[in-house]
C-alpha cells in the first residue's frame, strides 16, 4: 500500500496532514494502531474501517475518529484509494472540547472519542475545505489556523453528540461571570498587542486560560473570533496613519503584523471597499475619519 503525508501545519496545539492512500489490494489489510489521537475528514475515495469487530464506511459524507493505541484495520473494496486531511489535537484540548458533553472524558484518555465516526455536514465539510486552502495558500497565520481548528473540532463533536441526544452541561451563573471577565482580559491584552503575530497558546497563557476555553468564551461574549477582533485593531490602527499621512505601505502592513502588502492590501479593500493605495491617494481626511467612525461603530469582522 502506497502511503503519503504532507504536513500542512504544525504547532503545540493542533497538526495537520493530508493523507493520501493508494492499497495495491482491495481486501482487508494488516492490523493497525493508531500512534495519536485524529480526527479524520475524508475529501474523495473510500474505505472500510474495522474496530473491535465492527465495520463502517469511512467516505467524504463522515468524519471518523482515532483514539491513541486502538488497533485497527482498513479495507478498500471499491475504487483506487482515498485522500483524507488528518487534525492532531493536543489531548488536554480533546479532553476540554468532548468534557462539554461528556464529564467524564478526563478519566479515559486513552479513549477519548466514544464514538468511531459521525454525518459531516455541509458546514463542516465547507470549513474543513476553507482553512485546507488557507493552509495550502500559505497567507493563513497562528492564531487563524488554530482558532479554527478549535471551531472545527468543537463542531464535529458537538455533532456526534447531538445525533445522539447528548446534550451539553449547563452553566452556572458564576460562571457566565467570570466568562465575561476573562473576555474583557483578552480584548485588553490584543488591545495592548495586536501587532504581534501571536498564536492562540500564546494569548492563552497571556490570560491565564486554556486554549478552547478561551476561544469558545471569547467568541461567545464578543461574537468574534479572536483573529476577526485583532485584525480589525490592526485595519483602524493602519486607517488612522493614512489619515496622519504615511506611505511607505509596505512598512505599514508589516508594522502592523499582516504577513504581506498583498494580505495588507485585501484586507483592506474588505474592509472599507477601495484598496489602501487609492484611499492614500484620492481620499480626503474627512472621509478617513468618517470611514474610521463607521467601522468602530459597526463592530463588523473582517479576516
Amino acid at each position: 500500500m502506497s502511503l503519503h503525508r504532507q504536513l500542512l501545519y504544525h504547532s503545540p496545539g493542533v497538526s495537520i496532514c493530508d493523507v493520501c492512500c493508494r492499497p495495491e489490494f482491495r481486501e482487508r489489510g494488516p492490523e493497525e494502531h493508531a500512534d495519536k489521537h485524529l480526527v479524520v475528514f475524508p475529501r474523495s475515495g473510500v474505505f472500510l474501517k474495522q474496530v473491535a469487530g465492527k465495520e463502517f464506511v469511512v467516505d467524504p459524507n463522515h468524519v471518523a475518529f482515532f483514539n491513541e493505541g486502538e488497533s485497527y484495520r482498513c479495507a478498500h473494496p471499491v475504487g483506487s484509494g482515498d485522500d483524507c486531511t488528518a487534525f492532531e489535537f493536543r489531548p488536554e484540548a480533546l479532553q476540554e472540547v468532548i468534557g462539554v458533553f461528556s464529564p467524564t472524558a478526563t478519566e479515559r484518555p486513552h479513549r477519548l472519542f466514544e464514538f468511531t465516526h459521525v454525518l459531516s455536514n455541509q458546514r463542516v465539510f465547507v470549513f474543513q475545505q476553507r482553512l485546507r486552502r488557507q493552509l495550502l495558500s500559505g497567507v493563513a497565520d497562528a492564531l487563524m489556523i488554530e482558532e479554527s481548528s478549535l471551531d472545527l473540532l468543537a463542531a464535529v463533536v458537538r455533532n456526534a453528540y447531538l445525533d445522539r441526544g447528548i446534550r451539553p452541561m449547563r452553566r452556572r451563573a458564576a460562571t457566565r461571570q467570570a466568562h465575561r471577565e476573562q473576555s474583557e482580559k483578552t480584548r485588553l491584552f490584543l488591545a495592548d498587542r495586536f501587532s504581534e503575530n501571536l498564536s492562540l497558546g500564546d494569548i492563552a497563557r497571556a490570560v491565564h486560560s486554556s486554549t478552547f476555553h478561551l476561544a469558545r468564551i471569547f467568541h461567545r461574549e464578543t461574537g468574534m473570533t479572536m483573529h476577526q477582533y485583532r485584525n480589525d485593531l490592526r485595519l483602524r490602527a493602519a486607517l488612522e496613519r493614512l489619515v496622519e499621512g504615511q506611505a511607505d505601505l509596505t512598512a505599514l502592513a508589516l508594522d502592523l503584523g499582516f504577513s504581506s502588502h498583498s494580505h495588507f492590501s485585501d484586507a483592506f479593500r474588505r474592509a472599507f471597499g477601495i484598496p489602501p493605495s487609492e484611499c492614500r491617494r484620492s481620499a480626503s481626511l474627512k472621509w478617513l475619519r468618517e470611514m474610521s467612525k463607521i467601522l468602530k461603530a459597526s463592530g463588523h469582522a473582517w479576516t
